[in-house]
């Protein structure tokens, strides 16, 4: 019923998944270091945004990917 109402209203969810991040529409709660994806890519949706008409409703809150850390001079930083 609650979809219903929104629809009435022009509202609809915002596509975050697999999407670049966007500051406009998303706000990124945590970044994951991964090498399967390219930076800035939405890895997880914690909370769904939404859109009404064009306006912002309300931001995706997501899971933001990183590149790894480079581990590999450790041994050199020590000395």
């Amino acid at each position: 019923m609650l979809l219903k109402i929104f629809k009435n209203f022009h509202a609809y969810p915002i596509e975050a998944l697999g999407e670049p991040f966007d500051p406009s529409f998303h706000q990124a709660m945590m970044q994951q270091e991964t090498t399967d994806q390219p930076e800035n890519i939405v890895l997880n949706e914690l909370q769904k945004g939404y859109m009404i008409h064009d306006r912002l409703l309300r931001p995706a809150m997501v899971v933001v990917s990183t590149s790894p850390a480079d581990s590999g001079n450790d041994d050199e930083n020590k000395k």
